[in-house]
């Protein structure tokens, strides 16, 4: 801009000056044709005195001068030309013999037929009613006029010249104040009234633009705080299936960083078969679905294509615990269905045997006692099943109170007396009080479950010991000197219906349900349990509470 600025002040003075120049030659032109004019009027003058003092046409014959001199008569008729002889038309039609004529005196600027040239004219009457003409060629007073020209260019030259520092400082100093403005706040720059328009112009842009950047502000983070807060994973591809946008959920099931991620290609991320072949059928259909494994996690994926294919949109959801239920579910009804079915098989058959008469009467309490027998193990896993089934759903009902855990295990290890003498095992609790905050029965079936299951996989004339702690946090833990669990079975055995030896599960009644109503009760207790055992060497499941709170929830 101040290039232009600056051209335009050097064009500006240079044409001023041309123009001056060639005013000033006009003038100087004009000045000279005057001052020849001039002359020749004052020479007519002196010629019309020497004429009039008794010389006559004699004095214009003898004199010397470089001009055209012509004596007419009254009538116009010429009487002598210096130059051109008396052999000429009449001149009264002249103009300024015309004007001579009628007020003594005239004067023109004409083209001269006779000459061929533009000549300056001045005319006198005389007394006697003659005119007497001076004139000279024109071009005299344009070789003055010539004369100057030169000078004239030296001046325009030299006013270029020193136009150059002029104009750079006038286009500086013109673009001081403009330069000064500061756009983000620009009333408060001090400038001329004649840019206050230009301020005021900015100043409202600016707050335009302020609004339109508060309301953009604001909807980004209305779509971050809605992206950051979705559980489900969002990705953004641009028109080469680079990543635009990506939510923290969708990094975490990537296993990427935002840096990691952004302008990179999906498939640089990620190029397992499902990813691949959801690109694929993304480009031929515009929609694609699809199932990852990654990292033992289960991903939905589903993804559309965006208005006019600018993009796509690629939805993640983590489909791995539902899956993980449903196949538990799954498992979980096969299992009751085979659990239930051999009780039932058996007093089914049983009771065919009874009513169809075949039973011996020596056998009828042994049938009678298959029978209870079976029904007793069919209403404990009914029971179990359905313990089970509350706790899924959160205990509904269940209370949290102040218990005291030594207390509930003593009462535990109290009832369970009886089985322990029926299996020649000894059986001892010590303890000290450890208060959480609970549920009394479910914490109570917690140590039952697990006194139940260290008798029943014990060795004969073994031991089992139940121990409660208070500091620094109140733990329980049961022991044994059992036949143990093997290390590749221990992450298993809190599963539903698992067992190490279905053989002996069987033989010892157990419904395979027990342990699952321990991790149960624990996650509803909040607690950590940690399993320690090696075959042949017994057993020891510790609980660890959370302390005691009357404010915990």
């Amino acid at each position: 801009m101040r290039k232009r600025i600056f051209l335009s002040f050097i064009l500006l003075i240079l044409l001023f000056g041309v123009s001056a120049a060639f005013l000033s030659s006009a003038v100087v032109a004009s000045a000279s044709r005057d001052q020849l004019a001039l002359r020749l009027k004052e020479e007519a003058a002196l010629l019309k005195t020497r004429m009039q003092a008794g010389g006559g046409l004699a004095v214009l014959q003898v004199q010397a001068s470089p001009s055209r001199l012509t004596y007419l008569s009254p009538d116009g008729a010429v009487l002598f030309d210096n130059q051109a002889g008396t052999e000429l038309e009449n001149h009264a039609g002249r103009p300024e013999v015309r004007q001579a004529l009628e007020t003594g005196f005239g004067s023109a600027v004409r083209y001269s037929q006779t000459l061929r040239a533009t000549l300056v004219y001045s005319a006198l009457r005389l007394d006697d009613g003659s005119v007497l003409r001076l004139s000279e060629p024109e071009r005299v007073a344009s070789r003055v006029a010539s004369g100057v020209l030169p000078l004239t260019a030296f001046g325009v030259l030299l006013l270029a010249l020193l136009s150059l520092p002029l104009a750079d400082y006038l286009s500086g100093r013109l673009l001081k104040p403009i330069l000064a403005i500061d756009p983000d706040r620009p009333e408060d720059a001090v400038v001329p009234e004649e840019i206050l328009p230009l301020i005021r112009r900015i100043d409202a842009q600016n707050a335009h633009t302020r609004e339109q950047m508060d309301a953009l502000e604001a909807r980004r983070q209305e779509l971050d705080a809605l992206l950051t807060g979705m559980h489900e994973g969002f990705v953004a591809l641009g028109p080469k299936n680079e990543i635009i946008l990506i939510n923290p959920s969708a990094r975490t099931m990537l296993g990427v960083t935002r840096e990691q991620a952004m302008g990179r290609p999906l498939m640089e991320i990620d190029r397992s078969p499902a990813v691949l072949k959801l690109m694929k059928d993304l480009g031929d259909a515009g929609s694609a679905e699809g199932l990852l494994e990654r990292s033992g996690r289960s991903l939905a994926l589903s993804a559309s294509a965006l208005s006019g294919k600018r993009g796509w949109v690629l939805l993640l959801s983590d489909q791995t615990e539902k899956l993980q239920g449903e196949a538990m579910r799954k498992r979980f009804t096969a299992n009751v269905s085979h659990e239930l079915r051999t009780p039932l098989t058996t007093i089914g058959g049983s009771a065919e045997l009874l009513q169809s008469g075949m039973v011996k009467p020596e056998d009828l309490q042994r049938f009678y006692g298959v029978i209870r027998s079976e029904s007793s193990r069919m209403l404990a896993l009914v029971e179990d099943i359905l313990r089970l089934s509350r706790l899924d759903e959160g205990l509904p009902g269940g209370k949290r109170e102040k218990v005291d855990l030594a207390e509930v295990a003593q009462a535990a290890c109290q009832a369970m007396e009886l089985p322990a003498k029926e299996r020649s095992l000894c059986l001892s609790f010590t303890g000290e009080p450890a208060f959480v905050r609970g549920d009394r029965t479910l914490l109570y079936e917690l140590c039952s479950n697990l006194i139940d299951n260290a008798l029943k996989y014990n060795v004969e004339n073994g031991w089992v010991e139940a121990v409660v702690n208070g500091a620094p946090q109140p733990t329980l833990t049961v022991r044994d000197g059992g036949i143990g669990i093997a290390p590749e079975h221990q992450p298993r055995v809190f599963e539903r219906f698992y067992r190490t030896d279905a053989s002996r599960s069987k033989a010892t009644g157990g419904t395979g349900l027990g342990l699952s109503i321990v991790k149960h009760a624990a996650e509803y207790h909040r607690a950590r349990i940690t399993l320690d055992s090696a075959l042949g060497a017994g057993t020891a499941v510790t609980v660890a509470f959370p302390p005691y709170r009357e404010d915990a929830p």
